[in-house]
């Protein structure tokens, strides 16, 4: 890096750092419920920050491939494309007039993760994660201990189950917890950027704060994903163990596939016991039992387009007869495949599973051939977004999760890199 660049490389890493901010929407859920009124001004405060955000993302990335040659572009970022596309479209049947703005909105929030993906290099990812995660736990844990009328939850019903749990600067604990998982990932890189010691000490008061929030919050599948990250680092150093003894590739990758797949079904059907042990997380039950039956119900009603980007949850007609039913009130399906299928039909699915190619290939086989601190460090935060996919909808939010999987495309692919050693525009 020279000279002349490294303030322009800060200022790409600062945005990163705002954005990401703004994706997790702790700040503007902690504004909107407890200091905005009235109330209709709370409901707009995620959404202005975040199509700033957007906006500024999706000139960078256009400037981006402007200087890089078409045949130098990536191809995950066509999946992407597709699927931005289709959730637009879906404004003209959508059953809520919010699936517009929500889908311009999203546009740019895929932008960013292309951009992010794509723009920054792997040290710069790494760092921004970390700092990002850190001040938003920070500002929880903060908010946990001076106003722990605000940070932390109230039971599900009056007199019902539950009660305490932390949620900081969020709405609810399911928020926080993933949150404080991914900022122990992102520690984690820093320290497998430059292991030492040194930075080993300096990183262990952050890592610590993010264990103790992600305890107070009991959050059953972070710590679930949390597992299946660990698994995968074992599989990657069997990968390893195997390649250097000279089996065949398709030997090995057929086997990682296999482990690391059938770790997560093994997981998913067993939740319930490991709910039970690890944080009593019923709201697993609950979304099992009662929200996906339901959802399911809805998308046979609408299979191929779905009820629009964003639409479904916003129209209370729709809404009303479950809330009538179960007595409470859910606002997403809490699973990214069933949440695109209701919102944007299988055809939307068939772009969303296309989507997982990209990071798949492009993390597997980097490494395989030359890992790094970087590409092991993706192959966690990928499985981490998949294995928490599966009992939320991040799809949904225009969150730093969605974020995150979308830049996931770019990691290990020869175009990107030839687009990255090219001119740099932001």
């Amino acid at each position: 890096m020279t000279s002349s660049s490294r303030p322009i490389r800060v200022a790409a890493v600062a945005f990163a750092v705002l954005g990401l901010v703004v994706g997790t929407r702790g700040f503007s859920t902690y504004l909107a419920l407890h200091a905005i009124s009235p109330a209709s001004w709370g409901a707009r405060i995620y959404d202005v920050p975040a199509a700033a955000v957007a906006a500024i993302a999706a000139v960078l990335l256009a400037r981006h491939m402007a200087a890089v040659p078409p045949r130098h572009w990536p191809w995950p970022i066509y999946p992407v494309a597709g699927y931005v596309a289709w959730a637009m479209l879906s404004a003209t049947w959508a059953v809520s007039s919010i699936t517009t703005l929500q889908a311009l909105i999203g546009i740019g929030i895929a932008a960013f993760g292309c951009w992010f993906g794509w723009v920054l290099d792997g040290r710069e990812q790494i760092w921004s994660v970390a700092l990002a995660t850190t001040i938003v736990t920070v500002a929880s844990a903060v908010v946990i201990a001076f106003y722990p009328e605000y940070g932390k939850m109230p039971p599900l019903r009056p007199g019902g189950p539950g009660g305490g749990e932390w949620q900081g600067i969020f709405g609810n604990r399911n928020s926080l917890a993933p949150l404080c998982a991914l900022g122990l990932l992102g520690l984690a890189g820093v320290w497998m950027l430059r292991p030492s010691l040194r930075r080993a000490l300096l990183l262990a008061p952050l890592a610590l704060l993010q264990l103790v929030v992600l305890r107070g919050s009991k959050g059953a599948t972070s710590v679930l994903a949390l597992l299946l990250v660990a698994v995968t680092a074992g599989v990657l150093v069997g990968v390893q163990w195997l390649r250097r003894r000279g089996v065949s590739g398709k030997v090995v990758a057929g086997s990682a596939a296999a482990i690391t797949t059938g770790a997560i079904l093994l997981a998913m059907a067993n939740v319930g016991w490991l709910a039970a042990n690890l944080g009593r997380d019923i709201t697993l039950s609950q979304r099992r039992s009662v929200i996906w039956p339901d959802v399911r119900e809805a998308i046979a009603v609408h299979p191929v387009r779905g009820y629009g980007f964003w639409a479904f949850w916003d129209n209370a007609e729709l809404t009303a007869a479950t809330y009538a039913r179960h007595g409470t009130a859910y606002a997403s399906a809490h699973n990214s495949i069933l949440e695109v299928t209701l919102g944007l039909g299988v055809v939307g699915l068939v772009l969303y599973l296309a989507m997982h190619v990209g990071p798949i290939v492009g993390i597997a086989s980097r490494n395989w051939r030359a890992p790094d601190a970087v590409s092991v460090w993706w192959a966690f935060v990928f499985v981490f977004l998949v294995a928490h996919n599966l009992t939320e909808s991040f799809v949904l939010w225009h969150s730093y999760n969605w974020m995150l999987f979308v830049a996931a495309g770019f990691v290990g692919h020869a175009a990107a890199a030839a687009g990255r050693a090219s001119e740099r525009r932001y």
